[in-house]
């Protein structure tokens, strides 16, 4: 069973779950961030790690590029502070900088074939009416984003193409043809996630930026709609 939606924000941030002061946004939404998003749609605010066994795929849609702010925080954590009336929170503060993509849209594939069967219908029936239980948002609770269901489709077997233009991100391994115009970064990124929140999984891809795709060479892929999508 293939889940396909679009998701869209005047902004996004998708911090490495290791980043504490200076943040830094992955171009696309890492498996971890979409199983977050799954379950703000069905509900399951608190444990969705049975998608951990789903695969994925992303595409990028458009980004309009990314700009920088800085804001006052409490780096301590908040157990660990003793307000008073005369300081208050004054030496807890810190700058932190934070990256903000610009006007990003996203299409998500996701293949929830291996997902318990319980957890999988709860999620089906809210996914298929289109509506979410919770907000959704990109990475961060002020960049609130809308969403629209794409279709659902069955299961769909992959294929080994020759050569083929993939429209979603890549696994770095994969055997890749850089092309003039296109705009490619490289990020590892988590695809586990337990109940603490202790991520893991982490694998090496390959985004193109521009949505113009990756052309690859002897790569296992779906073709979904007019898309080809690589799973991960």
């Amino acid at each position: 069973m293939i889940l396909v939606w679009q998701i869209e924000s005047d902004y996004a941030h998708f911090s490495h779950p290791a980043t504490i002061y200076s943040s830094l946004s992955y171009p696309v939404p890492p498996k971890t961030a979409v199983m977050g998003m799954l379950g703000a749609i069905m509900g399951e605010g608190s444990d969705y790690t049975p998608l951990n066994s789903m695969k994925y795929s992303v595409v990028v849609r458009s980004l309009k590029g990314k700009k920088s702010f800085c804001f006052n925080g409490i780096k301590e954590p908040l157990s660990q502070l003793k307000p008073t009336n005369e300081d208050g929170f004054k030496k807890g503060r810190k700058q932190f900088y934070r990256e903000l993509l610009l006007s990003p849209s996203y299409e998500i594939y996701c293949d929830i074939s291996s997902v318990d069967s319980d957890f999988r219908d709860r999620l089906l029936r809210v996914f298929e009416s289109g509506r979410a239980i919770y907000p959704l948002y990109l990475g961060v609770n002020f960049a609130l984003a809308s969403h629209k269901v794409l279709g659902v489709y069955p299961q769909i077997d992959s294929t080994i193409f020759d050569e083929v233009k993939v429209d979603s991100t890549i696994l770095l391994e994969s055997d890749f043809i850089l092309q003039n115009g296109g705009s490619y970064t490289d990020v590892r990124m988590a695809t586990t996630v337990d109940k603490d929140r202790h991520f893991g999984g982490f694998r090496d891809y390959l985004v193109e930026l521009s949505g113009k795709g990756v052309v690859c060479k002897d790569i296992e892929a779906s073709k979904i709609g007019d898309r080809v999508v690589v799973w991960s």
